[in-house]
């Protein structure tokens, strides 16, 4: 009977964490521009927990990016966007699909609204992210790494 208790314990514990981080958890748009060699790619995390990769590089070293910056349980993305059809830009585009399970491919467009942020695609592997009042434009001579916005300010980290 008190390895129940442990159980429920431990079961409403985790539930408390999980709601306490849903509510006090800083609304943050995390941008990753992907280090996948000669191409282009960035991995968007929106603050309602989606997941959105603009562009997928060149070839399968997209996989290696993605595995260092999502964790080995989250194999979802919500959809992927491609800003051309060049090798450069979709090239690993299969790979992706196949490691991952992907809800949506948008293959065209100049731009997507996702919740309070919008991408606009200028052109193949150049668009620009609105967050708030904040804008990002990123293309293939921005640095890779990690860039953070509040809504009012985008920092790299």
């Amino acid at each position: 009977m008190s390895r129940w208790y442990i159980v429920l314990f431990i079961v409403l514990l985790v539930g408390n964490i999980l709601v306490y981080q849903a509510i006090f958890a800083p609304n943050i748009l995390k941008v990753t521009v992907l280090d996948v060699g000669k191409g282009s790619a960035a991995l968007v995390q929106i603050p309602n927990n989606k997941t959105f990769l603009i562009d997928a590089g060149p070839d399968a070293s997209i996989l290696r990016a993605l595995g260092k910056e999502l964790p080995p349980w989250h194999r979802t993305i919500d959809a992927v966007l491609l800003t051309g059809a060049k090798t450069n830009v979709a090239g690993g585009l299969a790979d992706v699909t196949g490691r991952y399970r992907v809800k949506n491919i948008v293959r065209s467009g100049t731009h997507v609204s996702l919740d309070n942020t919008t991408i606009n695609i200028l052109s193949p592997g150049t668009f620009t992210i609105l967050y708030g009042t904040t804008s990002f434009t990123i293309s293939s001579s921005t640095p890779a790494g990690i860039y953070i916005s509040n809504g009012k300010i985008i920092t790299r980290l």
